[in-house]
């Protein structure tokens, strides 16, 4: 009831008492007092819980930290958080990216520059590593390791230096972040794995959402000098963080493990949550560091090449050093070709050697000096053994003294009648023989003037009788007959340049005809044949006789038929490999 001044007056069965004398009253008490009194009770329980709920946003951050403090291994209260973590989190990322992008610049730009300062050192001293111990005992043996196990030289060198390790694998979940499960490396110091899940998570949300490009993720990170591995899954993500340079078949048993993982998951029920699933035994089990080491290290040696795969490789091998030891025996051959090539050009009479620009097997071009009196060198050069290289010649011109060239240019010069012979040794001019007045006043002036020319010694003299003249152009002919050689080069073939020999062994023998037959004397022609001592007996014997016949045929084919074939079992010179005409002059009367 209310009072005059408009105030509630008070309830006397609120509190159980009656004012004696109000009859009304004690009725009232008696039948409602207990209703009353419950109601009353439910009023200020309200107004209590009023209260509390004013006051629940300042005091809901503690009781979280409370509840999370002395329920951590409650499931229900990381499954409770983590929707609305999770959505929070895609929220805050959608809502506000930039800033987000800008909190943890500071964090990822050094983590990225120290990940690529690793990575570029770490490659640099792999190189260095490799490069030092290549042809070092330790070297060849991880070479010979190579070999044997049938894995590339790079794998060996990457496992004995760089050995790595598994220290931690975490079992996150995908949607929330949370962590499910935790196994470290025995020996490491404990470390917050909620934060790291989170710190992960966070990461890969931000990749994902800035950088990302068609639904790329997060799959790697350098964490000090630790590289961490991430693989993502429908339900959960599993992170590896590995010490040193992991082979890559430890990224495939990674995505193995995460798929077993899975189908454990898969077998409990739907209304299990997630974090219950994650306590499966046989869910530690798969990501423990040790066993997963092992079994990547198993992997590893099963993955290698086996020792029947080899054999092709092997065979290849013997086939490169087969080549290979082919090309440096034909090299080896082309040097010591052009080497003897070079010493013979070297002292060949009125030619000096400049240089020989020689492509191997392909050309040959020699450059020098040469006298216009001297014999070419082009016919050493086309009988070098040299293969289908071609062969060029280029010179020039100048003065030699060499006592050939000299004895050469006195004959051009002199053109001395048959039964003159001329000699040069030492730069001194010879001059003998039988020659008419004429001529012999003539070479006495110009013998001095020849260029190569020291000295001049002449013991010719003048003869009327034409017998006389004869036997001295005999006498002259007989020498150099005997001095023309046609060289082979194996057999019965000769070098290049044999024809215009055996042309002027035909015209020497022509002249000789003609003054034995002014002489009144006959001569005895025959050939000779010699060889070097390389082959048996037998097979020389037969190499004489071939190359004797070939003579012959020769003059014969030039109208020389007086020519008798010698004695092939008689080598005339074992140091050359050639045939010549030995000419004997035998007196009496025709």
């Amino acid at each position: 009831m209310a009072n005059a001044g408009g105030e509630q007056a008070p309830d006397p069965t609120a509190t159980g008492t009656v004012a004696p004398g109000d009859d009304f009253e004690r009725l009232r008490e008696l039948l409602l007092g207990e209703e009353r009194r419950a109601l009353a009770a439910a009023r200020a329980r309200i107004a209590e819980l009023e209260q509390r709920q004013g006051e629940l946003p300042r005091r809901l951050p503690e009781a979280a930290l409370a509840a999370l403090r002395d329920n951590a291994d409650n499931p229900r209260i990381a499954s409770a958080l983590a929707s609305p973590v999770g959505q929070a989190l895609g929220e805050a990322v959608h809502n506000n990216r930039q800033g987000i992008i800008d909190a943890l610049f500071p964090v990822i730009g050094p983590m990225i520059r120290r990940a690529i300062a690793e990575a570029l050192r770490g490659l640099v001293d792999n190189l260095n590593g490799a490069i030092e111990s290549s042809f070092t005992l330790r070297g060849l043996k991880w070479r010979f390791e190579a070999w044997r196990g049938g894995v590339p030289y790079a794998q060996v060198v990457l496992r004995h230096r760089l050995a790595y390790g598994i220290d931690h694998v975490f079992l996150i979940e995908r949607n929330s972040g949370l962590l499910l499960r935790h196994a470290s490396a025995p020996g490491l110091a404990p470390l917050d794995a909620d934060a790291i899940a989170g710190m992960l998570t966070a990461l890969g949300d931000f990749v994902g959402d800035s950088v990302g490009r068609d639904g790329g993720v997060l799959d790697a990170a350098q964490v000090g000098e630790s590289l961490v591995w991430v693989e993502h899954g429908p339900l959960a993500n599993l992170a590896c963080f590995v010490r040193g340079v992991p082979p890559p078949r430890l990224r495939e048993l990674l995505k193995q493990r995460l798929e077993e993982i899975h189908a454990l998951m898969h077998t409990a029920a739907d209304d299990v949550p997630l974090a219950e699933r994650a306590g499966d035994a046989r869910v530690g089990e798969l990501i423990e560091p040790l066993p997963m080491l092992r079994d990547a290290h198993r992997d590893e040696a099963a993955g290698s090449t086996p020792r029947a795969s080899r054999r092709p490789l092997l065979l290849a091998l013997l086939l490169a050093l087969v080549a290979l030891g082919w090309w440096v025996s034909e090299r080896w051959r082309w040097q010591a070709q052009l080497t003897q090539l070079r010493d013979t050009l070297a002292h060949h009479p009125g030619f000096v050697l400049g240089r020989i620009e020689a492509r191997p097997w392909r050309s040959l071009v020699v450059h020098g000096l040469l006298d216009p009196d001297a014999v070419s060198p082009q016919a050493a050069l086309d009988a070098a053994d040299l293969g289908d290289a071609s062969r060029r010649l280029q010179v020039t011109g100048f003065v030699a003294t060499a006592d050939e060239v000299v004895l050469r240019r006195a004959q051009r010069l002199l053109t001395p009648p048959d039964g003159v012979r001329l000699q040069v040794a030492a730069g001194v001019l010879r001059l003998e023989g039988v020659a008419p007045p004429e001529w012999i006043a003539a070479a006495q002036l110009r013998a001095p003037l020849i260029a190569g020319v020291r000295a001049v010694d002449s013991t010719l003299h003048t003869a009327t009788d034409p017998r006389e003249i004869a036997r001295a152009v005999l006498a002259r002919l007989a020498g150099e007959i005997t001095a023309r050689t046609v060289t082979f080069t194996r057999e019965d073939e000769p070098v290049a340049g044999s024809a215009a020999v055996v042309d002027a062994l035909a015209a020497d023998l022509r002249r000789a005809q003609a003054a034995a037959a002014q002489a009144g004397v006959q001569l005895r022609v025959r050939s000779v044949g010699s060889s070097d001592e390389s082959g048996g007996e037998d097979t020389n014997v037969r190499v004489r006789s071939l190359r004797l016949r070939w003579l012959a045929l020769a003059l014969a084919a030039r109208g020389i038929d007086a020519v008798a074939e010698g004695d092939a079992s008689v080598n005339a010179d074992p140091t050359r490999r050639g045939a010549r005409v030995e000419l004997r002059i035998e007196d009496g009367a025709r």
